[in-house]
């Protein structure tokens, strides 16, 4: 058994340091006599780089550092997170006269980090490198530590301070006897219903909140410039994109502002419909539009003063005044994610609410030192993102409003005008023999990547380039003079593909096909009463879903059909695509089957009803409505138009069968169309091994050897037998019997 490691002796250095330190803090963890956190032990360390341990391989831009602190040694993985909302970061100061004046500043963006301590199950560590050093907060379980670089260290060393707060340091969020207003879209009763495992384990789709982040002029004050202004933003933004991930949502800084001299109303006080909230909701809010605003102030207010309202976010009633206080930048965290929380639209927690290995949660009545959500906030948080309207925390079309200027340069792996091809990187054009790293083509190459391109040379006449996909789809073949493939072509729009379905955009519009394809050969469509379900307007039953808009739009009667695609007749359950689900329904004693439609998924939604597909006799469904006809198709290929011998493609030219020319497959040839190249020929010289050739041929002269000596021998052998004449006489027996006695008496005579 190893010994214990005793801690390293504290220099004299070190000592002064932690005393100045302390010193330092002293003055900043109480405020107007209120002893609300404080320090109880620090610890100089010196985190040591390490390799990835953990399971599975390191991805890029992890960082592994191994330390002693609280007794024990840690080893901390640390993933990089953007907080930071796509585009420039707006930074807002005052100049002399107290006018806004906007700026772009170089701040890193790329030195912030998310991570967790091996083997301690929800551990959390946040973290930043910006400035030389690691300068953040380590939760585990109930402890809380602040981690700082020491200044001037030439050993890269750190102080872990561990943090503990009173009971009465957050809080009390809400008034005693205060009620929960009921919304209408979750009863608290429900509540006692909600999981009490890991939230990640119910994980939705992420959504994004666009924050910005302000203090007035007491707050600048009291922390001493600009710069330390602008930093304890981010880094209270850092600190609160870490607790609310926990709700499965990111919080991004999007702009910042400092009032470095004067406030432009009273702050004093914060309320709605008070001279600042005005100003915020007439002059901020229509020009950042941002979905959650805090306000940081110095003295005030206090943690229950204001009633947050809830559902305010994506509106100019979402502004949430935070006060300082005196208190830690974590606790800060706490308050203005609890803040956020309820604009959001979440419940404060009640006394069965749990969190992940926390005695206490951000919801609660006192949250104190915590970095979590409940499982009750989960639950809330996933009623509201289903049935609230939120919809601007799903807008995946970010708008920049600064645009950049894009040179054509070579190496980015487009061909640009002015190159004849693009292989990348000089280590990718290394090992690429058709293109230079100069974007030009070898001596003797005429392409270098294309789908109709081998060898560095242009692809033989009739190679297959781009197969058929299904029944409704053609095949295009290279023509031998260039290295792009022909365009996708398919049959023409309205030719009968089943019994019950024609081609449309190059698919079969038969719903039992359509079945067949997500649910097993034996899936067939199912009966009408199943599409009753569309008219739900919820995830697996619904016509339209905006993409910017997380509710779901019922189906009309007339549209019932074009909704989700219902099937039945399964006989296994399917193979899906990750983080897709199905469902199983008795709808009017039919058994019915149906894909559902999950947002943020970034794959292909295959549970629709193909646009194309009947939804009543000569009418179609077009885009969830029962409005097109037959008619609109236009459908001319008669049989008289390719001469009985082919099929028309979607350009209405005829793509002939094998053995007749295009155009109109009157001539004999090789098939296909105008538009998809020639096909291979059929006709061709095969050129037969010349090993198996010389094989066989010895093997039969061999055998043919054989059988001649055979011959031979049997020959030879013929000349050395005898021949044997027998002939006929007749005999006289009176002279034969005469002879016989006298040889018979010849000895005693």
């Amino acid at each position: 058994m190893s010994r214990p490691r005793l801690p390293r002796p504290v220099t004299l250095k070190e000592a002064l340091w932690l005393l100045g330190f302390w010193a330092v803090l002293a003055s900043v963890q109480c405020s107007q006599g209120r002893p609300s956190w404080r320090y109880i032990s620090s610890e100089v360390v010196v985190p040591r780089k390490e390799l990835h341990h953990g399971k599975g391989v390191q991805m890029p831009g992890w960082l592994s550092y191994s330390l002693h602190f609280g007794g024990q040694r840690h080893i901390i993985h640390m993933r990089p997170k953007k907080i930071f909302w796509p585009g420039h970061l707006l930074v807002m100061t005052q100049d002399d006269q107290g006018a806004l004046q906007m700026d772009y500043p170089f701040i890193p963006s790329d030195c912030y980090y998310l991570g967790y301590l091996e083997e301690i199950p929800f551990s959390r560590v946040t973290v930043d490198t910006c400035y030389g050093g690691l300068r953040g907060f380590i939760k585990l379980d109930d402890l809380t530590y602040e981690i700082n670089p020491m200044k001037e260290s030439q050993r890269f060393e750190h102080v872990v301070s561990q943090i503990v707060a009173d009971a009465n340091a957050v809080g009390p969020m809400y008034p005693l006897g205060y009620k929960e207003e009921e919304d209408p879209l979750f009863s608290p009763e429900d509540a006692s219903a909600a999981p009490r495992i890991a939230s990640k384990a119910y994980s939705s789709h992420r959504a994004n909140l666009k924050g910005f982040l302000h203090c007035t002029r007491e707050m600048h004050n009291s922390l001493g410039n600009l710069s330390n202004s602008i930093t304890y933003l981010i880094d209270l933004g850092s600190i609160m994109d870490s607790m609310i991930l926990t709700l499965d949502t990111r919080y991004y800084i999007s702009s910042l502002l400092v009032y470095n001299h004067r406030d432009p109303a009273n702050t004093g006080d914060l309320a709605e419909g008070s001279a600042y909230y005005q100003y915020y909701q007439r002059t901020l809010y229509p020009n950042l539009r941002p979905h959650t605003s805090v306000l940081l102030n110095r003295h005030r207010p206090r943690d229950n003063q204001y009633a947050i309202r809830t559902h305010t976010v994506c509106g100019n009633r979402n502004l949430l005044p935070v006060g300082h206080l005196g208190r830690n930048k974590i606790i800060i965290g706490v308050v203005a994610s609890a803040y956020t929380g309820r604009s959001l639209g979440v419940y404060y927690d009640v006394m069965s609410c749990v969190c992940q290995r926390r005695s206490v949660c951000i919801m609660f009545y006192s949250p104190s030192l915590t970095d979590t959500f409940s499982n009750c906030s989960f639950l809330h948080i996933q009623h509201v993102y289903h049935y609230a309207s939120v919809d601007c925390m799903f807008q995946t079309a970010f708008v920049y409003h600064n645009r950049s200027l894009a040179n054509d340069r070579c190496g980015d792996k487009k061909v640009d005008p002015g190159e004849t091809c693009d292989c990348g990187s000089i280590k990718e054009c290394y090992s690429n023999p058709c293109c230079t790293d100069e974007c030009r083509l070898t001596p003797g190459s005429s392409c270098s990547v294309d789908l109709c391109c081998s060898n560095c040379n242009y692809s033989h006449s009739g190679t297959l380039c781009r197969p058929t996909q299904n029944i409704c789809d053609l095949p295009e073949y290279c023509t031998g003079t260039e290295r792009f493939c022909p365009g996708d072509v398919y049959l023409q729009d309205g030719t009968p593909c089943s019994e019950e379905g024609y081609c449309y955009h190059g698919n079969c519009t038969d719903r039992s096909m359509h079945c067949k394809e997500i649910f097993g050969r034996n899936a067939v469509n199912a009966a009408n009463e199943c599409y009753s379900i569309n008219k739900r307007g919820h995830r697996y039953g619904h016509c339209r879903k905006l993409p910017t808009k997380t509710s779901f739009y019922g189906c009309s009667d007339a549209d019932v059909l074009c909704g989700r695609l219902q099937c039945t007749n399964l006989t296994h359950l399917p193979v899906l695509q990750e983080h897709v689900g199905f469902h199983q329904s008795v709808i009017s004693s039919k058994l019915c089957f149906g894909m559902d439609l999950h947002r943020g998924t970034e794959t292909n939604d295959v549970g629709y009803v193909r646009t194309g597909t009947l939804c009543r006799p000569r009418v179609f469904c077009s885009n969830t409505y029962c409005n097109g006809t037959l008619t609109d198709l236009r459908y001319d290929c008669i049989p008289e138009k390719c001469n009985y011998r082919g099929i028309c493609n979607n350009r209405r030219n005829c793509h002939c069968h094998i053995g007749w020319d295009p155009p109109y497959c009157i001539q004999v040839g090789i098939g296909g169309s105008v538009d998809s190249g020639p096909p291979p020929k059929l006709r061709g010289s095969l050129k037969q091994a010349q090993a198996p050739t010389i094989y066989l041929r010895l093997l039969f002269g061999r055998l043919y050897a054989f059988i001649a000596a055979m011959l031979f021998g049997v020959a030879t052998n013929v000349k050395s037998i005898k021949t044997t004449t027998v002939k006929e006489v007749t005999v006289n027996w009176s002279e034969f019997s005469h002879q016989v006695s006298l040889r018979s008496c010849f000895p005693a005579c």
